[in-house]
């Protein structure tokens, strides 16, 4: 409940900590060589809150797929 102007903001805190959640889920599953699905858990976190964080995992996981290396060094892939 805003203190101010006494609105709900329950709806989007849930939104917000469940966006966190699929961010985390796309991490864990990157790190666990499954790309699919560190790509879904993104997609659903990005539909709820675009972070820069999340927006940053995008374009690595879109040069990653495009067989470019993000970082520059196209050999260490």
């Amino acid at each position: 409940m805003c203190a101010r102007c006494r609105t709900d903001l329950s709806l989007p805190l849930a939104a917000e900590a469940q966006a966190g959640a699929k961010l985390h889920q796309a991490v864990a599953r990157l790190d666990e060589g499954d790309a699919a699905a560190a790509r879904h858990a993104l997609e659903e976190s990005l539909r709820l809150k675009r972070t820069p964080l999340a927006l940053l995992l995008r374009g690595f996981l879109a040069c990653r797929g495009a067989g470019t290396d993000p970082f520059g060094q196209d050999d260490a892939l």
